[in-house]
């Protein structure tokens, strides 16, 4: 077992960096609340209504993403670890990532065109490569409760902004130069950010649960709104979720091997 003054310095976390994490965590969470009280448009007001817009109780998730987000990043500044071994990298990912959906709100609260999803790609991009951090490494010195909050946060955030960047760059087409009324581009996209959540699930999802979880949550929210409306969306978002489900399964027949790869290592 590790112990701190043992670890080698890319192990220890800088605490400087954990509390700026904490803060922006913090912030993102009042950001939504500040542009609502200095008037404001709210991310719903400024996005176009879409046939692969999510239902409205799907956006509830935000609370859970922002909860988790600060309950783990306080718990990082309290025990300087993150379950992984490379832990200031993981925090600059939760940095940049906290910084952009604050930026992103005050984006949207002022109704600049195609902000959101410029940052939502930034912060896709950020997520990911924490994705594939926290699913490759491993500090047995952290507390267990402590490696699953951030595997948590870290599947279920990247699940929620790899959906929601393919549907925020097909809103602000809708609003400039496409049709919301046409299907078909619409089914493109769908299908496209299905197809790169399935893949990111295969590589990654058995170590992160979260991130199928988070993934399906989008689709049924995207199901519900095209449920009696457009049966392509619904046939498409069935046929999703059935593959995002097959993707898990052989991510969790090859964690096993991947486990035992990164005991080999250790050793």
């Amino acid at each position: 077992m590790s112990t701190l003054g043992s670890m080698s310095p890319r192990m220890r976390v800088t605490p400087p960096l954990a509390w700026a994490t904490l803060f922006a965590a913090i912030a993102q969470a009042l950001a939504p609340v500040v542009a609502g009280l200095s008037g404001g448009a709210s991310p719903d007001e400024s996005t176009t209504d879409l046939y692969i817009t999510p239902a409205g109780y799907a956006f509830s998730i935000w609370g859970v993403i922002y909860t988790l987000s600060i309950a783990t990043t306080a718990g990082v500044v309290w025990k300087r670890a993150t379950g992984t071994d490379r832990p200031d990298h993981l925090l600059t990912d939760l940095l940049i990532t906290f910084l952009g959906a604050s930026a992103w709100i005050a984006g949207s609260a002022a109704e600049i065109p195609w902000i959101t999803p410029i940052i939502l790609t930034i912060m896709t991009i950020a997520l990911l490569d924490a994705v594939r951090l926290t699913a490759s490494s491993y500090d047995e010195s952290t507390p267990g409760w402590l490696t699953g909050l951030t595997r948590t946060i870290v599947g279920l955030y990247a699940a929620w902004a790899s959906a929601a960047v393919f549907q925020n760059w097909a809103s602000d087409i809708g609003a400039s130069f496409g049709d919301p009324t046409v299907l078909w581009w619409q089914l493109a996209i769908l299908i496209l950010g299905a197809l790169f959540g399935i893949a990111v699930t295969a590589r990654y999802g058995g170590a992160l649960p979260l991130y199928p979880i988070g993934l399906v949550w989008a689709l049924i929210g995207i199901l519900v709104t095209g449920w009696g409306e457009q049966t392509a969306v619904v046939v498409v978002c069935v046929i999703a979720v059935a593959g995002v489900a097959v993707a898990w399964w052989i991510a969790r027949q090859r964690g096993p091997r991947r486990n035992r790869a990164l005991g080999d290592q250790a050793l």
